[in-house]
């Protein structure tokens, strides 16, 4: 067959491509150059084309597809000694080099240094489907793949198979070798192989050495040297038993056997327990040497490569490789494959077996033994998907407008699959891989991915494979969204030397690269001539994130859930950096599949609702879109659950909706107070008749709705003159100021006064400054509970359904800086409130059940005429945080009406916006004082005195004044 037959064939034909990398050694020393789908498949064999070609790459390729072309090779890249005519579905495989070049970079390497990833064209000869109705161009179009790196990195990575010939078989032959020691630890001279990599010169650079060296680790492992099988207790398992996912690297030595073929995913996995190992090695080196408060916590891959323990630890000949491996100034793999740049058919085979036996290699740089750790003890320790099932919020009942409907929806869409026939659910997952939002060559990925979340609820291998998936095709949206409104250069889309990525997260660096899934994207301002050093220092304007407008509410709020919030699973984070527990990666089938997390459920969901909605929207450049497609409607069962997932789901962890929820909840709680205080604060004096007038006078307070154990209303008798003090200290009128040494009564007395003088301020500041959605003056609800038409004030409503996107997109410019600081406050108020409840409660049970000392009822007495001042403290501070969350409110209303403002730093919309912001940590330092005040007897007694000192300092502070100023 020749090279324009087999173009034809493809031209003809609509099957997908198979994405599959190929192996260097794939069966046996002499390397085929076809692919072998999935054995339960009945998908064809499927043989790759790459054509290169030069600029002229249009007439080439139109001359190759003209019917009366006789050419039968690709003659215009005859300079990469690559030469194939497909031959009875068989490359030529007369050249051995060749053909070793072909098969490990696959299609991607071949550029030459004039060429482009524009030019790369990947077509699959497939037989021939007799009902298909794409034209040859549609095919042609859909067939062009275009890497998602950048020219330069490009020729850094594959500069290797440019190399002469020769130049690469003398590099193979002059490596020294890996080895088993007696142990079963990997090892290689690693003084050698840097001397080596040192001595190439010019003739090879250290990347080129690197490769040279993982395909001698591809054939080390193809020879069967290393078996790391749990139950072959091979002494290679032996040695490495004692790591921390020790069980999971036989499962990633099966996904690099050929027979499986997850070259792709293998990496994914065993990069993610090398840096766990490597994590692990630093952290037992610094515990010798460091203490636990100076030892850093969560070390990223390159900050350990960076850091002095294990530069000390590893030879340097490891660590250089290490460095060449995984840095930016090498070959960065584990980047360009975890955020999604390198489709599964780009990458090599050799670089997964080669981070395989570095793993292997580092058991003997451990100072414990190679003893098998207890596999429950070690699984404890790490994160587990399914342990935020229970912190996933159900969606406000205001929000829903429908009774009923509260809690999201009953059955996760995986199980929803399972349940249809399996025709119907290949038909789905077909569709739903191939959709335009998903880039092309990931598409067989994404199905395989599906096929084992649903048919064996491999949770960890649908999100190890769908990670690098979505990322990548969030960042082609986030371009074509984002390009014309924030003048980014097409370049985003691309892996790129000397630049940051734009990546799914990374918190920390989002003000030096753009951030996805970040509410703002940073404008392009271009290379002013200005070094990376003053670049830092300016600051750089920003316009709001389109995705943010355009994506389905549902998968955005899922999305920002999961990767984004702080106080989230930070998903992607656990499982790339090794923290996550990978105990059930491909484990073997249980009669009853295991029931899907609430995390990878909600993310299943939000990434079929994102490949669904992108078929209505045009022009996605992505992926190939199919001529006219014929969309088929929904089965009932997924149209159902995506109607009720888009409906009912909410932000469980984005700071501004869990303040909302844990405020609203906190007003629960005071209200309940509320009323539990009216019943103690409505008493009837009256004075007890002492027939020995040398002794002191007593008054009996009777508590007229508080019943004792007879039925018969609760009264405390005490010294008249210690109520008359707490009468006379909490009058209106009293001024205790002038009083150097205050007693108690008189320091509460005092703190009324304050309470008064600032909760007055805050009310002014919510009437002039804020306004509902009708347009009516705002007042705060928390005070309000004091007052005389606290009942007529609704509870707290900040989430207008209009409003959801706009929420979402706050950010910490806005005021979210100090997110965490009132969550503490919210909760240490609703701490203190039921639990100052809760002590008044057991001291009034011991004096019912006559078992109360007279330190019992004296510290009865004291909390109740404490009790108004201390209920006032709590929502005074409480209403100090729902100021900040009205502006915030207020904020994301403004964004709605001024949609493209050019700049995340203009002026708070409150002028007291920003103090109030400030304010909030000298707080929560007042706050927590509090909690003291909650205690028993004489430690409450003098705690409370300071707690009342401490709050009478914050009230009179500067800062109080600043933010809530007094009338002048």
């Amino acid at each position: 067959m020749s090279v324009v037959a087999a173009l034809g064939s493809l031209l003809d034909s609509a099957h997908p491509i198979d994405e599959r990398p190929l192996s260097l050694f794939q069966g046996s020393s002499s390397s085929t150059a076809h692919f072998q789908p999935d054995a339960k498949k009945s998908a064809p064999m499927v043989t790759i084309v790459a054509a290169v070609s030069t600029p002229n790459v249009d007439d080439t390729c139109d001359a190759l597809l003209e019917p009366d072309a006789e050419a039968d090779t690709f003659s215009e890249i005859d300079d990469l000694d690559v030469v194939d005519v497909l031959e009875d579905d068989e490359p030529n495989m007369e050249d051995g080099a060749n053909v070793r070049r072909w098969c490990q970079s696959c299609f991607s390497c071949l550029l030459p240094q004039a060429a482009t990833p524009q030019h790369v064209s990947l077509r699959a000869k497939v037989s021939a489907t007799p009902d298909s109705s794409m034209s040859r161009s549609a095919m042609l179009a859909a067939s062009m793949y275009r890497p998602s790196l950048s020219s330069a990195v490009h020729d850094a990575l594959y500069s290797f198979w440019r190399l002469p010939a020769s130049t690469r078989s003398s590099l193979q032959a002059s490596l020294p070798k890996f080895r088993l020691d007696v142990d079963g630890v990997a090892t290689l001279d690693w003084n050698s192989w840097l001397r080596f990599a040192h001595a190439t010169g010019g003739s090879a650079n250290e990347i080129e050495t690197t490769w040279a060296l993982a395909i001698e680790a591809e054939q080390f492992i193809a020879n069967g040297a290393v078996n790391l099988d749990r139950d072959s207790q091979h002494s290679s398992w032996r040695a490495v038993c004692s790591l921390t996912h020790s069980s999971s690297l036989g499962k990633v030595a099966l996904m690099l056997n050929d027979d499986a073929g997850d070259f792709f995913l293998a990496f994914v996995v065993g990069v993610t327990i090398l840096e766990k190992t490597l994590y692990d090695l630093h952290d037992e080196r610094s515990s010798c040497r460091d203490s636990a408060k100076t030892r850093r916590k969560n070390m990223i891959l390159r900050d350990l490569l960076h850091s002095e323990t294990l530069v000390a630890t590893l030879p340097d000949g490891l660590l250089r490789l290490l460095k060449i491996l995984f840095l930016p100034s090498g070959l960065n793999l584990r980047n360009l494959v975890w955020h999604g740049f390198m489709a599964p058919a780009e990458f090599p085979k050799c670089f997964g077996c080669l981070t395989l036996l570095l793993i292997v290699t580092l058991p003997t740089y451990f100072d414990r033994p190679s003893k098998k750790l207890d596999d429950k003890t070690v699984d404890a320790e790490l994160f587990h998907i399914g342990s935020f099932d229970t912190k996933f919020a159900a969606r406000p009942a205001e929000i829903l407008g429908v009774e009923g409907d509260e809690g999201g929806p009953q059955q996760d869409l995986v199980e929803v699959l399972r349940q249809e026939t399996p025709a119907t659910r290949d038909a789905w997952i077909a569709r739903w891989s191939n959709a335009p939002f998903i880039p092309l060559g990931r598409s067989n990925l994404l199905r395989r991915a599906t096929e084992a979340l649903v048919e064996r609820g491999d949770e960890l291998w649908f999100l190890f494979a769908i990670f690098p998936v979505l990322e990548h095709a969030l960042r082609l949206a986030f371009l074509r969204v984002n390009q014309q409104r924030a003048a980014l250069s097409s370049a985003y889309g691309l892996a790129q030397i000397d630049a940051y990525y734009s990546t799914l997260d990374g918190f920390g660096q989002k003000d030096k690269h753009q951030v996805l899934l970040h509410p703002v994207v940073l404008l392009d301002n271009g290379n002013d001539g200005s070094t990376s050093e003053e670049k830092d220092e300016i600051s750089r304007d920003a316009v709001p994130n389109a995705l943010y407008e355009q994506l389905p509410f549902a998968s955005l709020v899922v999305l920002l859930d999961l990767f984004m919030m702080s106080s989230g699973p930070n998903l992607r984070a656990k499982l790339c950096h090794g923290e996550a527990s990978l105990s059930k990666l491909l484990a073997k089938s249980e009669p009853k599949r295991p029931a899907t997390s609430s995390a990878t459920g909600r993310l299943f969901g939000a990434l079929v609702l994102l490949c669904e909605s992108c078929w209505d929207v045009p022009d996605q450049p992505s992926s190939p879109a199919p001529a006219e497609p014929t969309l088929l409607p929904l089965p009932a069962s997924i149209s159902h659950y995506l109607t009720s997932f888009s409906a009912d789901l909410t932000s469980s962890f984005h700071p501004f909706y869990r303040l909302h929820r844990i405020l609203r909840e906190a007003h629960d709680v005071a209200s309940e107070f509320a009323a539990f205080r009216a019943l103690w604060t409505a008493y009837r004096l009256e004075e007890v008749h002492v027939d020995n007038e040398s002794k002191s006078q007593v008054s009996r307070v009777e508590f007229t709705s508080i019943a004792a154990i007879d039925g018969v209303p609760f009264t405390l008798t005490e010294k008249t003159e210690r109520v008359a003090e707490f009468q006379a200290a909490l009058a209106p009128t009293t001024d205790a100021r002038a009083v150097k040494k205050k007693s108690f009564a008189q320091l509460i007395g005092q703190l009324q006064g304050q309470l008064d003088g600032v909760a007055a301020r805050i009310r002014a500041d919510f009437y002039v400054n804020h306004r509902s959605s009708t347009g009516e003056p705002r007042c705060s609800v928390f005070l309000a509970l004091q007052d005389d038409k606290g009942t007529a004030v609704d509870p707290l409503h900040l989430l207008e359904k209009s409003m959801e996107r706009n929420l979402l997109a706050l950010s910490d410019q806005d005021g979210l800086s100090v997110a965490s600081c009132m969550v503490e406050i919210i909760s240490c108020c609703r701490r203190s409130l039921q639990t100052f409840r809760s002590r008044i409660e057991q001291l009034q049970q011991l004096v019912s059940q006559g078992k109360a000392r007279t330190n019992h009822r004296r510290s009865l007495l004291t909390s109740i005429f404490f009790l108004f001042v201390f209920e006032r403290m709590q929502l005074v501070s409480l209403s100090i945080v729902e100021h900040q969350l009205v502006h915030l409110h207020d904020v994301a209303a403004e964004m709605a009406n001024k949609p493209l403002k050019q700049s995340a730093y203009d002026p708070p919309l409150c002028p007291q916006a920003t103090l109030v912001e400030q304010l909030q940590r000298k707080l929560l330092q007042c706050i927590t004082s509090f909690e003291g005040c909650t205690g028993s007897s004489e430690a409450s007694q003098k705690s409370g005195e300071q707690a009342v000192e401490r709050a009478l300092q914050f009230l009179s502070s500067k800062a109080v004044k600043a933010a809530f100023p007094p009338p002048q």
